[in-house]
């Protein structure tokens, strides 16, 4: 089938996405990469929803126990992996007892609280977790201590959205931990994960008005 059949309900979300993006400093000229498209397997064209902030696909890694509504969002991009350091590939460490098991387990929860002290004592509640090739950006453990302290969490944010997500929000990317700190978070009303026909996805809108003009598309 082609588009066209559907130009009723994709004609008026595309010509509201470029008047939500445009900037009339600027008249003859509108960056269309301003207007990001999310698509989400399942649904039909009729579901497609313009969104006025960002949308992510992935619904929030709640494993845990983790919140899936924020109000008064404070979002922090990292670029750093949540979970303990792995050893270089050439090396081994050899376990003979117990007791070396458990010292290990103690190191490996203390490591990762305090990072998680940390980034909670800057006011974040919402943080999105570039995806890690090197390891897994986060695990089990930090996922516990993170919906411990009241923080939603989105994995696996491409490279490629970091750009746009922080235009969006006003955030920085953080690259390591010692650089987390409350001026490099971004800020929105609203971080909710809603459902829809596909499964879940999460929201986040309500932003500062002097933060980029950007808009997003959900289709299904």
């Amino acid at each position: 089938m082609g588009v066209s059949q559907y130009s009723d309900t994709l004609a008026p979300i595309a010509v509201k996405a470029v008047q939500g993006v445009y900037n009339p400093a600027i008249p003859d000229n509108v960056d269309l990469r301003n207007v990001r498209v999310v698509c989400k397997k399942g649904g039909t064209i009729d579901d497609t929803e313009l969104i006025d902030g960002i949308v992510f696909s992935q619904k929030a890694a709640n494993a845990a126990g983790g919140p899936t509504r924020i109000e008064n969002a404070k979002v922090g991009l990292i670029q750093f992996q949540l979970s303990a350091p792995k050893t270089d590939m050439e090396n081994q460490v050899i376990v003979q007892d117990h007791a070396q098991m458990d010292r290990l387990a103690r190191d490996e929860r203390k490591y990762i609280l305090k990072m998680v002290k940390k980034i909670a004592a800057t006011g974040c509640n919402v943080l999105l977790v570039q995806k890690s090739i090197l390891r897994d950006a986060v695990n089990v453990l930090s996922l516990h201590y993170l919906a411990k302290k009241g923080i939603t969490v989105v994995i696996d944010i491409e490279r490629d959205e970091v750009e746009f997500i922080c235009k969006s929000l006003g955030c920085r990317p953080i690259a390591s931990i010692d650089r987390f700190c409350k001026e490099n978070l971004g800020s929105a009303d609203l971080a909710v994960e809603v459902p829809v026909s596909s499964g879940r996805i999460l929201k986040i809108t309500g932003r500062k008005k002097y933060l980029g003009r950007t808009m997003s598309i959900l289709v299904s």
